[in-house]
């Protein structure tokens, strides 16, 4: 009689075990519901701080330049005499600038539109000579071969197609029946509203659209932005002296990262002698760039901000295409384009430039 005690006790155990093991993975499996609940909200709470913060950087960028194109000389005067406000402005110098709002840090950045090229106005030869000069990487010594020379006719070509209002297609572009063919959607024919659009134009690669090995991309030298300011193709393309960036004068002007970073120091130094030089230079390359350079403040910014950067994770990133007001018109402040999570900024992979086969 006592074996069949024994075995009822160790089956009795059996089961004890089993249950305290269902019971330990339930709680482990709870626990860790909890814990992915609890960093969720702890997730949601740093984005939307994050977030809101950021705006406020981002209007706080806003607010100072409004008033100071109110009243640029004396408003908040320090008690030597000088004037406090514009330490405070955001300069539209392409840089992160940080701040803070209630112990939260974020940093804002304004990258001038109008430093840039229209892409929406540049002539072909203007085109051609950018694109060019992108796949030399500033190596004026060195020749373009059959290759090359294919793809940039490609490219170049097939932007003026995208961008024109008519259906003849270019010598080397793309018309409505190549691309419906190739890549599956119809051409703009149209102005750009986006510089992301370029990535949908036949030749045009991500290198050459992103910049590759320190030589910058096809959005970092041409902007779309005239597109919302009301201007048509008869107004010309402007080229303008106090904002032009470094990348634009490599582009343009055929200079390598140094010389064409030496030329922006300049302009901070000695604006006059920046802009004496930059039309000796414009001249060399084409007298019809020379008179393109206009030396009038520019108003189209790109304003980007980030926040909180205290924090390790969860940063929040906005942007929006704005146009400044002037100071007889201070209250007319224009939002063209806003994102909510920033443009990509990284680079993607994809075939070498010079492939003419490539989309």
């Amino acid at each position: 009689m006592t074996r069949p005690r024994d075995r009822q006790r160790g089956v009795a155990l059996l089961l004890v075990l089993w249950v305290f093991m269902i019971l330990g993975v339930l709680a482990l499996d709870f626990s860790r519901y909890m814990r992915d609940d609890a960093m969720a909200s702890l997730n949601l709470s740093e984005e939307t701080r994050g977030y809101y913060l950021a705006i406020a950087g981002m209007q706080q960028a806003i607010y100072y330049h409004m008033l100071n194109a109110r009243q640029p000389a004396d408003i908040d005067d320090d008690e030597d005499g000088t004037t406090a406000l514009p330490a405070r402005v955001t300069p539209a110098d392409g840089e992160w600038h940080q701040g803070t709002i209630f112990g939260g840090r974020f940093e804002v950045k304004l990258s001038d539109e109008e430093g840039r090229i229209s892409i929406n106005k540049a002539p072909d030869w203007m085109l051609r000579k950018v694109i060019m000069n992108l796949a030399l990487g500033g190596d004026l010594t060195r020749g373009v071969g059959r290759r090359e020379q294919a793809s940039i006719d490609v490219v170049v070509d097939s932007i003026l197609d995208w961008r024109d209002t008519d259906s003849e297609q270019r010598g080397q572009g793309a018309e409505r029946g190549w691309y419906l063919a190739n890549m599956g959607y119809e051409p703009k024919d149209g102005w750009l509203e986006s510089m992301d659009e370029l990535l949908m134009v036949r030749g045009v690669t991500p290198e050459l659209f992103y910049g590759v090995d320190g030589s910058p991309g096809l959005r970092d030298v041409f902007s779309a932005s005239d597109v919302f300011g009301g201007e048509s193709h008869d107004e010309g393309q402007r080229l303008h002296a106090k904002s032009l960036t470094a990348p634009v004068l490599q582009a343009l002007l055929g200079l390598d990262p140094a010389a064409a970073q030496e030329l922006v120091a300049q302009r901070a130094d000695d604006f006059t002698g920046f802009a004496e030089r930059l039309k000796v230079l414009a001249l060399a390359v084409d007298p019809n760039l020379a008179d393109m350079i206009d030396t009038s403040d520019a108003r189209r910014v790109f304003l980007e901000a980030r926040a909180d950067i205290s924090q390790p994770r969860n940063q929040a990133r906005i942007a929006a295409l704005v146009q400044l007001p002037t100071p007889e018109e201070a209250e007319d402040l224009k939002y063209h384009r806003w994102f909510d999570r920033a443009p990509w900024q990284g680079a993607l992979p994809s075939a070498e430039f010079g492939d003419p086969g490539v989309q």
